[in-house]
């Protein structure tokens, strides 16, 4: 397993989107990864 850092240098964009997590910060970005992925198939 690889890890990432992630730089976030808007830092109110960040705060909305930890607001808007269901689930652990990872799993939400794999989300977004994934479905991003799969668009560009």
């Amino acid at each position: 397993m690889k890890k990432y850092l992630l730089l976030i240098e808007d830092e109110e964009l960040w705060a909305k989107f930890k607001d808007s997590i269901q689930k652990d910060i990872n799993s939400e970005i794999m989300k977004l990864i994934k479905e991003k992925v799969k668009t560009q198939s």
